[in-house]
């Protein structure tokens, strides 16, 4: 059964602030900034009774006889009660790392919630703009705000700030009309590298000449 996990984020909200995995993760030691992109934030998940968060070694089974959450993690059985700690941190695909601090919300006899956070890493990334996979085996959207330098590139994207003009955002690479107003929308996909999609959802919350301020969320998927 395939599930993706998701967060929910509210533009009108970022419009007001504006006025262990089985594949090994790459690279000796932690990589330098220069060589590795990462994305932070708040995710909830479902998972139905029997099945496993994707991509990692953590199922529910169900509920135990005392009401507690049977789970499995790592292939040995845990109980968990009400906003107990599920942690889980590996690699999806090579080259990525993804870690998992989760609590339990909720759980009955079908499925469990989960909520809490995720840090994703992406090593060497090399953004390139085309349509994901629709094979997925996860995908996280993630709350994102950036602050883009004039002649800069948005964060995994392949789309750089040019400067203000005639009242408006100029970007290089976005589509074929390049300027957006305040709060207009800006959006991009592709990949990060082989088996790693990105698109990100973003709007114009602020800019001047030399720099402009990005606010919306960004899906982070891993295909199969």
């Amino acid at each position: 059964m395939k599930m993706f996990l998701r967060a929910q984020v509210s533009i009108f909200l970022l419009m007001s602030l504006a006025a262990c995995g089985s594949i090994p993760f790459i690279g000796g030691g932690a990589p330098t900034p220069s060589r590795q992109i990462s994305y932070d934030g708040a995710v909830t998940l479902t998972v139905a009774a029997g099945a496993t968060i994707p991509g990692t070694t953590i199922a529910y089974q169900g509920k135990a006889p005392d009401g507690r959450a049977i789970m499995s993690i790592n292939g040995l059985q845990a109980l968990k009660a009400t906003a107990d700690s599920v942690n889980w941190s590996g690699a999806l695909v090579l080259f990525s790392l993804v870690d998992l601090k989760l609590r339990v919300v909720t759980f009955d006899e079908s499925s469990m919630t989960l909520a809490g956070t995720v840090h994703i890493v992406v090593q060497e990334p090399n953004p390139t703009a085309n349509a994901p996979s629709v094979n997925q085996m996860a995908s996280f959207t993630i709350p994102a705000t950036f602050t883009v330098s004039r002649n800069a590139t948005i964060p995994g994207t392949t789309v750089s700030y040019v400067g203000a003009k005639t009242g408006s955002a100029e970007f290089a690479n976005l589509d074929q009309f390049p300027f957006r107003e305040r709060f207009d929308s800006v959006v991009w996909q592709g990949h990060l590298r082989d088996r790693i999609a990105l698109r990100v959802d973003l709007r114009v919350l602020d800019f001047n000449e030399n720099r402009v301020i990005l606010g919306g969320t960004v899906n982070v998927m891993f295909e199969q």
